[in-house]
């Protein structure tokens, strides 16, 4: 099963500029900024990339990442929102090549999987 099947690219004309809007049907969740790589603790501890090491001496843990789009019977969280996810909840990530814009690099979250959700990115 593609995971991209439910995701629809609607390209609209606004006046001189083409629009391209990404809206997920039903209750999806589209994220961006998915939390990997290495972080950074407030007392300055250092963890490491789960890429980079061998996650299993570590354990697998949660992502925050941020809501880009929701589909309309979405309910529970909205555009700009922060969500946890339980670990591996999500499809692999899709870059958008937006003309004028850096590449934006979009997940389909499993909303059945969000653990939490904040205004604001949480700190490690």
């Amino acid at each position: 099963m593609n995971p991209y099947q439910n995701l629809k690219v609607k390209e609209q004309n606004l006046n001189t500029e083409d629009d391209m809007q990404l809206k997920p049907i039903h209750d999806k969740v589209i994220v961006t900024d998915l939390q990997h790589g290495e972080q950074k603790t407030k007392s300055g501890l250092i963890i490491l990339d789960d890429s980079t090491t061998d996650a299993g001496a570590r354990g697998i843990k949660p992502r925050w990442a941020r809501v880009h789009a929701t589909g309309p019977q979405q309910k529970d969280v909205k555009v700009g929102d922060w969500i946890l996810l339980e670990h591996g909840r999500w499809s692999l990530g899709q870059d958008l090549d937006i003309e004028g814009e850096d590449t934006l690099r979009i997940w389909l979250a499993d909303h059945e999987a969000i653990l939490a959700v904040s205004d604001e990115l949480p700190e490690s």
